[in-house]
């Protein structure tokens, strides 16, 4: 018997996931123009994963508008199923290097603290990029075989899934971790008058946010992950009466613990000089200043720069605004 791989995934809604696609669309390219024109690695991060979340969500529409059809393709399932799951790294690894970069722009590194050093020492190392290099491997072999029509193989890809999702889970807690630290960091550099490039308090409110819905989402898929091996439906075990919904299942639950709450985080990076550019790291070699909030302008910056030309200027006037190389 034909397998109908919309009921396994829980798909049902169609017009929602091409409601995310056109929105994540729309943010793909805004990321893209400012990965090129203002050079952050944080930009093309969000950029990867937009597009990402745009081929996910038009394969989870596509396979919404089967979902009545017992012969739908395996191949799209699995696909959708894994590009959805891993494609979360992308979102995470910007969020660390958001992080990372405001730890550069601040010189922890040249501090005497022993707090401050830590952090530094922590981000330095590649150790969660390894860990996030390890969950994309696991959670592209486990979605793979854990819709499998073969018993065994299907065991196997739940819990490879199982191990990734709890590796992403990690690695956010560290980043929440991570957010807590450097804020505070930043606010003791700042009551000590020392000049810093550090960006406003509005500023720390939105880093929170962004870890506290990364948090979310990765605590949903966390506490619903093995709900699958418990009688989420298989190929394998579909034909069974006693197959439950489970919560991960459900779209109900999925779109605004999961989709909703990855779209709301890459949103809030949209938030003017929240993320360094290039410009801020030049000039804080030079002894320059390198956030400027609203209209305040850093040390050493030219007449020509301000808000609307990313917020940063170099000195002697040249800043990094529309297609300004630095």
């Amino acid at each position: 018997m034909a397998t109908n791989y919309a009921s396994i995934l829980g798909i049902q809604n169609k017009w929602a996931p091409i409601l995310f696609a056109v929105l994540y669309f729309i943010i793909m390219i805004w990321y893209l123009i400012q990965a090129v024109r203002k050079r952050a690695f944080v930009y093309a991060g969000l950029a990867l994963f937009s597009a990402m979340r745009v081929v996910s969500f038009s394969l989870r529409a596509a396979i919404a508008s089967n979902h009545h059809n017992a012969a739908f393709n395996r191949q799209m399932a699995t696909a959708y199923e894994i590009l959805y799951n891993i494609g979360f790294f992308s979102l995470l690894l910007s969020a660390y290097r958001l992080l990372h970069d405001r730890r550069r722009l601040a010189q922890m590194d040249k501090a005497r603290n022993g707090l401050q050093r830590a952090l530094s020492g922590l981000h330095r190392g590649r150790f969660v990029e390894l860990l996030l290099l390890a969950a994309i491997v696991l959670g592209a072999v486990g979605g793979a075989f854990a819709l499998g029509t073969d018993t065994g193989r299907t065991r196997v890809g739940d819990r490879l899934t199982s191990a990734s999702t709890y590796i992403l889970l990690a690695v956010t807690l560290f980043v929440v971790l991570l957010t807590f630290l450097l804020i505070s960091l930043e606010r003791a550099l700042r009551r000590t008058g020392t000049p810093s490039p550090l960006g406003a308090s509005s500023h720390h409110a939105l880093l929170v946010f962004i870890a506290l819905l990364l948090l979310l989402r990765i605590l949903y898929f966390a506490a619903t992950v093995h709900q699958r091996a418990n009688g989420q439906p298989t190929p394998a075990s579909q034909a069974s009466s006693t197959v439950k919904q489970t919560a991960q299942a459900n779209e109900h639950l999925w779109y605004p613990l999961a989709a909703l709450a990855e779209l709301l985080a890459v949103l809030l990076f949209l938030s003017g000089g929240l993320v360094p550019l290039r410009a801020m790291f030049a000039n804080a070699r030079r002894g320059a200043g390198g956030y400027a909030n609203g209209n305040e302008k850093a040390p050493g910056m030219g007449a020509g720069a301000g808000p609307g030309a990313g917020g940063v200027g170099a000195p002697g006037g040249v800043h990094n605004g529309a297609g300004a190389a630095v």
